[in-house]
């Protein structure tokens, strides 16, 4: 059934994800080893700030459908090129 169809991507994605998380982790983990090697001394209080700009405001895009297109109707497996 299609509620079990969805039940599987569930877990399947759910497992592909932690199996991504558990690689992110080990490489987080590469990094600090290497990072190790750089060393800031003690005495140092300056902390650098950064601040983002708020991202520009984008319009959603317009739809935009060709007449030609509208009265052709439904596209069939036949009309596409397989590569």
């Amino acid at each position: 059934t299609q509620l079990n169809q969805i039940t599987q991507q569930n877990a399947s994605s759910s497992e592909e994800l932690a199996a991504t998380a558990e690689e992110m982790s080990s490489q987080a983990a590469q990094l600090q080893e290497v990072m190790s090697f750089f060393k800031v001394g003690s005495n140092t209080t300056h902390v650098a700030s950064f601040h983002a700009k708020a991202p520009a405001k984008v319009a959603a895009p317009q739809l935009i459908v060709s007449k030609k297109a509208s009265k052709t109707g439904p596209a069939n497996e036949t009309s596409f090129v397989r590569f």
